[in-house]
């Protein structure tokens, strides 16, 4: 009986300790592959002949992979179209800045732009009703350092469209 509940006890150690080295190896994996990146604060502002189409406060969500000095950061904005109706040609790109100050007090901005599919399916909503809705991603390239500056702080967001 002893011999059972040894080997019982032997097997329980081994999965769990198997398990907790599994899990460790797999975070390290997923730190590796990518940084975090977030903002405090949503959409802060607008600009371009179509700034009033858009509510200010849609939220951000960001998505940053690759390794090394330069990452590659994706920005999905859901922005609900505001009460103003007036359409004017739009902008060849659209793009979003992200804007703030370091440590030093000196400015730090990201431009991340719409490519040609999220640029469609902006200008297919300019003319949409109040409270419609779309998805934009803006994409990028962008030094890791200047990510590191605005990185969860309080920035602007402004829309350029």
């Amino acid at each position: 009986m002893k011999k059972i509940l040894f080997l019982m006890a032997a097997v329980a150690m081994m999965v769990s300790c198997g398990n907790k080295q599994q899990a460790e190896g797999e975070g390290t994996k997923d730190a590796a592959e990518g940084f975090t990146f977030s903002v405090q604060n949503n959409i802060t502002g607008t600009t371009g002949p179509n700034c009033f189409l858009p509510e200010l406060g849609a939220p951000i969500s960001f998505e940053v992979t690759g390794d090394g000095d330069i990452l590659d950061v994706a920005a999905t904005v859901k922005i609900k179209h505001s009460d103003k109706t007036e359409v004017k040609d739009a902008r060849e790109t659209s793009e979003l800045w992200i804007s703030g100050r370091d440590e030093d007090n000196k400015d730090t901005k990201i431009t991340l732009t719409a490519d040609e599919e999220n640029q469609k399916k902006l200008v297919e909503w300019f003319p949409k009703a109040a409270g419609e809705e779309v998805d934009i991603t803006f994409k990028a390239k962008v030094p890791k350092a200047d990510l590191e500056k605005l990185n969860a702080k309080e920035c602007t967001n402004t829309l350029v469209f």
